[in-house]
C-alpha cells in the first residue's frame, strides 16, 4: 500500500482555534514535519517532535525552488513511512507546497485548519461577496493585477518581499493609493496599518503572518490604462446608444483612417517625440478597437479573438524562442518564418502591400524634405514624378 502524506493546517493563530481532531493527531505522531516553525501553535505545542523545514529557505534565492525542495524532501520521507506535514492556515488556501504535493502523484490527504481569510475580511471590513483577488506576494507579476477588484496579497514574509510587491503594484496603481498591511489577522487582535502605496515598505514590521490589502480603484480616471475598460468604452461608442459617428462606421468606412493614423505615427517617430508617439500609437490602437467593437456588435469576432490570433501566431512562428528549434542568424529566422507560414497554409503571393508601403514612404519622405503643403503635394502626385 502506498505511503500517505497527511497535510494538516495549523490555523491562522493560536492553539484554541485548532480543531480537536488535528490536535489529537499531532499529539499521537512520532514526528511532524513543518514548513516553518514560526507559528503560534508550534510555539505552544512544545511536547510534539517538530522537524522544521525553515533551513530550505536559506538555500535558494526564489520561493518556488524552496517549495520544490520541501516537496521533494517530503516525498522522499514518505517513501519509507506515512508522514504528517503541517502548514500555517488552511492547506488549500495560498499554500504552494500543498498544490505541488497534490501534483506529485503521491497519496495525499488534506485536513482542515482555519484559513486567515475570514479574519482578514473582518480586519479590513470588506465583504468577499463584492469580489476579490488572492495573490501570492512571492511570485507577484504586474499581469496578475486587476485594479478593478479588491486584492489580498499573501506571503509577505519580509521587507524585501514587501519592497518587491510595492514596486510591482506601482506599475498599475497610483503612488498615493492607500493600502493596508495586516499582521496577525485575528478578530479584535489584528495589527492593521494603512498608508500610501509608496510608503508600504517604510518602517513597517512584517512577518510570515503579514498580508497586504489593496482596495480596488474607484476613481474612474485612474483606470483609463485598463485594457478591459478601453474595450468597454469603445463598445459603448459603437452601440445603438453611443456616438452618432462611431455607431454608423463599418470596416469599409474606417479603412482610410487607419492609413491616416499610421502616417501620423510615422511622423511622430521621425520627430522622436515620445509623447506624440504615445498619442499616435493610441490612435492606431483605436482603429483596432473600433474594428473589433464592430465585429463584436455584428456577432463575428471581438478584441479577445484578435489578441488570441496574434498571440498564437507569434508563438507558432517563433519556435526558436518558445520551443526547442534553433536559430543562429537572420537566414535561419527567415527559414523558420517561411516554414511556419507554409504549415499555416499560407501561399506565396505578390507582395502588393510592400510596393504600396515603399511608394507612400518615399512620398512621405519627399513631402517632409521639401516641406510641401497640401496643394503642392496634390500637384506633385498628379504629375506622377515619383518613381520607385
Amino acid at each position: 500500500m502506498a505511503q500517505q502524506i497527511t497535510v494538516v493546517g495549523l490555523g491562522n493563530f493560536s492553539l484554541e482555534e485548532l480543531p480537536l481532531g488535528i490536535y489529537r493527531m499531532l499529539q499521537s505522531a512520532n514526528k511532524v514535519y513543518a514548513r516553518t516553525l514560526d507559528h503560534p501553535v508550534i510555539a505552544e505545542l512544545t511536547e510534539i517532535n517538530w522537524e522544521g523545514l525553515d533551513y530550505v529557505y536559506e538555500k535558494h534565492d526564489d520561493f518556488i525552488n524552496v517549495y520544490k525542495e520541501i516537496v521533494d524532501t517530503l516525498v522522499h520521507y514518505s517513501d519509507q513511512e506515512d508522514i504528517i506535514y503541517a502548514v500555517p492556515g488552511d492547506p488549500m488556501v495560498a499554500e504552494t507546497t500543498t498544490q505541488l504535493l497534490l501534483e506529485s502523484g503521491k497519496n495525499v490527504k488534506i485536513l482542515g485548519g482555519k484559513s486567515f481569510l475570514d479574519d482578514m475580511f473582518r480586519a479590513i471590513n470588506i465583504d468577499p461577496n463584492d469580489g476579490f483577488t488572492l495573490l501570492d506576494g512571492t511570485s507577484l507579476h504586474e499581469s496578475h493585477l486587476n485594479i478593478r477588484t479588491n486584492t489580498i496579497i499573501t506571503q509577505v514574509y519580509d521587507q524585501m518581499v514587501a519592497s518587491d510587491i510595492k514596486i510591482t503594484l506601482m506599475e498599475r496603481y497610483p503612488d498615493e493609493h492607500e493600502v493596508s498591511i495586516v499582521t496577525n489577522a485575528r478578530l479584535g487582535e489584528a495589527d492593521v496599518k494603512t498608508c500610501p502605496l509608496y510608503e508600504m515598505d517604510h518602517h513597517i514590521e512584517v512577518s510570515n503572518l503579514t498580508s497586504v490589502y489593496v482596495p480596488k480603484i474607484l476613481n474612474e480616471q485612474e483606470i483609463y490604462g485598463d485594457f478591459q475598460y478601453l474595450e468597454e468604452t469603445i463598445d459603448t461608442l459603437v452601440s445603438e446608444d453611443g456616438c452618432p459617428w462611431d455607431k454608423v462606421q463599418t470596416h469599409e468606412s474606417l479603412k482610410r483612417y487607419l492609413i491616416e493614423e499610421t502616417f501620423e505615427l510615422i511622423e511622430a517617430i521621425d520627430e522622436e517625440d515620445i509623447d506624440h508617439m504615445i498619442e499616435e500609437l493610441g490612435d492606431v490602437l483605436l482603429q483596432v478597437m473600433l474594428h473589433s467593437a464592430i465585429g463584436k456588435k455584428d456577432g463575428y469576432f471581438d478584441a479577445r479573438e484578435v489578441i488570441e490570433s496574434i498571440t498564437r501566431k507569434m508563438i507558432r512562428r517563433h519556435p526558436h524562442v518558445f520551443s526547442d528549434e534553433e536559430a543562429n542568424n537572420i537566414d535561419d529566422l527567415n527559414q523558420i518564418w517561411q516554414k511556419e507560414k507554409l504549415k499555416e497554409g499560407k501561399v506565396n503571393k505578390e507582395k502588393l502591400e510592400k510596393i504600396f508601403a515603399d511608394y507612400f514612404l518615399k512620398l512621405y519622405d519627399k513631402t517632409k524634405l521639401d516641406g510641401l503643403n497640401e496643394q503642392e503635394l496634390k500637384n506633385y502626385i498628379n504629375r506622377g514624378d515619383l518613381k520607385l
